[in-house]
């Protein structure tokens, strides 16, 4: 019994090292506040989104939302969720700030081993924010319930890159693609490890000296390059680490490639925008679209 309070005890610092050195969004809160979540209230109309007192007018906006939201997430990951997922929204930011520490400054967070919080914020000040960034904590909620609570068997970049493309850059919003091109431009980006090693300290922003606005949204440049490399390969390195699979076995399978040469492969060609052509150029090209893009003959 003395070993496994330890081993609890260890394992919570850990995580809430790691939460404090990602400044993300998925992760797990003050440990005697679990109990307080069975005080929100569910819906009348729906047991999946609960709230604290205050909130009611907020939960109703989610609850109208969660349907397509779920579905959404499901066909992004090809696989439904196994547990209907359940959101709990707080009415003021002392609710919120029972579960997840202020300095983390978050408007969102999955906590207590895959339960979905959103703070008043959405509501208040960032409307515009309340959808993406729904999508993008469901995305977590999802790969959670399958491989367990932000898993350290796939690395922060791909969960932080899987959820923002998830959520069509929800989540990774506080910066540009130009922003984060122009940091990759002058070597500041990252790069996954040669060997993806579970058991190792996770590699978050601050091992690259990034920001994690900047952090995200490289994540999220990456892992949405390897979508439109080959759709197909995303799909089965997607299922395979829902299978289970290891991170690196599973790339490598699905796109003959080391994460690591990869990324650097990616970062080192920059920006599309960078890449196309003058469109000046064209005078002395073979053909050109209305874009200044050399266009090529289908096969």
């Amino acid at each position: 019994m003395r070993l496994a309070a330890g081993l609890r005890s260890l394992a919570c610092t850990l995580c809430l090292a790691t939460a404090l050195a990602l400044g993300g969004c998925a992760h797990v809160g003050y440990r005697d506040a679990i109990e307080d979540l069975s005080h929100f209230r569910p819906l009348p109309h729906s047991s999946q989104v609960r709230y604290a007192p205050g909130a009611e007018r907020f939960a109703r906006q989610v609850a109208a939302l969660l349907p397509a939201a779920s579905a959404h997430v499901e066909a992004m990951h090809y696989r439904p969720f196994q547990t209907a997922p359940v959101v709990y929204v707080c009415g003021d930011d002392a609710c919120f700030h029972r579960f997840v520490d202020p300095r983390w400054n978050f408007s969102a967070a999955v906590v207590y081993d895959n339960r979905l919080l959103l703070a008043p914020r959405l509501f208040e000040r960032e409307p515009h924010r309340l959808v993406p960034v729904l999508l993008h904590e469901l995305s977590h909620l999802h790969m959670g319930q399958v491989r367990g609570h932000y898993s350290l068997g796939i690395p922060v970049w791909f969960h932080e890159g899987l959820a923002s493309f998830t959520a069509h850059g929800g989540g990774a919003d506080l910066v540009s693609d130009e922003q984060a091109w122009a940091a990759a431009a002058s070597q500041h980006h990252f790069l996954p490890d040669e060997q993806h090693l579970p058991w190792q300290r996770r590699r978050m922003a601050d091992n690259w000296k990034l920001p994690v606005s900047i952090f995200y949204r490289q994540a999220l440049l990456f892992v949405r390059s390897l979508h439109e490399r080959d759709a197909q390969a995303f799909r089965r390195l997607l299922m395979s680490l829902q299978d289970g699979a290891d991170f690196d076995a599973a790339f490598a399978q699905a796109y003959q490639a080391n994460p690591a040469r990869a990324a650097e492969a990616f970062f080192d060609r920059g920006s599309p925008v960078s890449r196309t052509p003058d469109a000046n150029a064209c005078s002395t090209a073979p053909a050109c679209d209305e874009n200044g893009r050399t266009s090529h003959a289908q096969r």
